[in-house]
């Protein structure tokens, strides 16, 4: 599957021939494709809302008594015709297809740092052409300017060995030779099998004039001590953070426009039951912080598939909610359950 989902990002780059822009209608496209998914899900959610208060007085009338209680909800949700998983199984389903889809993005990724990577030894006097977007230099890298247009050595270093040789071999034969030239202890080939020859591959990388000039620091901001890290600023800096600044805003946007997906409070418990803690506020300021976190430390391409999912389904939420409060309001069952709601009881 991940081959198929590279597929159609090369299909998009041979038309936008722009990385950035690549991922930009990619994420569309998925979050289209997965919007049947979303309406059901927000649907199933709605029907349970407006059945909170009757689930909250049959709490209160067999909350001491479980197997009546549960016969008792049963009985309601079969009468209403929702089921208590009608809002999560849609957003289960998505689980399997965007983790593939996150899979074909790294695949594309790693290619991509790597086919750079061999840029400096194929022609190490000049810099290698970068996948630039916007202000973003090199979306193969994060959107900092304390993150060079260049991968660090760590980054390299975690990227598969078959990425290596399929990259290496994909090039021509002149262009195999130059870079076997500069790896020392190569031997006159590469053996992809052994951790030792990416190893020598990044030494070599290392000594060449364009990476190194690469990785030159502006003056007096080299590994300054911030709390428990330290950071540098690169004269040839990869982005101004603004990526991972409007991850958080508009994951914010996400946490008020689907309050019942981010831990909001269920349905009152029974009098003589202690309240469940409200984990619903935590999780609105843990999610934007995961999202500037993980902007942070992937490269851009991966902030942009968040921002641009976020700005999509925000858009599409507010179309949906729009779209099923008009259907609702033809539906005379659906207004009752809602004054049920707001009034705390069941008339």
């Amino acid at each position: 599957m991940n081959a198929f989902f590279v597929s159609i990002l090369n299909a998009i780059h041979s038309v936008v021939n722009n990385y950035g822009w690549t991922i930009v209608v990619f994420t569309v496209l998925i979050r289209l494709v997965l919007m049947p998914l979303d309406y059901k899900s927000r649907k199933g959610m709605r029907k349970m809302s407006a059945l909170s208060a009757k689930q909250a007085e049959l709490q209160r009338k067999y909350g001491n008594d479980k197997e009546k209680l549960n016969r008792k909800l049963g009985e309601l949700y079969k009468k209403e015709g929702v089921t208590p998983l009608s809002g999560c199984v849609p957003m289960l389903i998505q689980w399997p297809i965007l983790i593939i889809m996150f899979g074909a993005m790294r695949e594309m990724t790693n290619t991509q740092t790597v086919n750079q990577v061999f840029q400096y030894l194929i022609h190490p006097d000049a810099l290698p052409a970068m996948d630039s977007w916007l202000w973003i230099k090199n979306v193969w890298q994060p959107d900092s300017p304390f993150q060079s247009i260049v991968p660090s050595d760590r980054s390299l270093q975690m990227i598969d060995l078959n990425v290596w040789k399929t990259v290496f071999e994909s090039l021509a034969p002149e262009a195999q030779n130059a870079i076997t030239a500069l790896v020392s202890g190569s031997g006159g080939t590469l053996d992809f099998s052994s951790k030792d020859t990416i190893a020598a591959i990044i030494r070599a990388v290392s000594l060449t004039d364009a990476y190194k000039s690469s990785m030159v620091t502006v003056s007096g901001w080299t590994n300054v001590q911030a709390l428990f890290f330290s950071f540098s600023v690169y004269q040839k800096w990869n982005g101004l953070l603004i990526l991972p600044a409007l991850a958080a805003g508009t994951q914010i946007l996400m946490n008020k426009l689907n309050p019942a997906q981010n831990g909001a409070p269920a349905a009152p418990a029974a009098s003589d039951q202690q309240p469940a803690p409200n984990t619903g506020k935590i999780m609105m300021i843990i999610f934007p912080l995961m999202s500037v976190y993980f902007c942070l430390i992937s490269n851009a391409g991966f902030a942009i598939y968040w921002v641009t999912s976020n700005i999509v389904m925000g858009i599409m939420t507010v179309a949906m909610n729009k779209y099923l409060e008009k259907k609702d309001a033809r539906d005379p069952n659906w207004d009752k359950n809602k004054r049920v709601s707001s009034e705390g009881s069941v008339k």
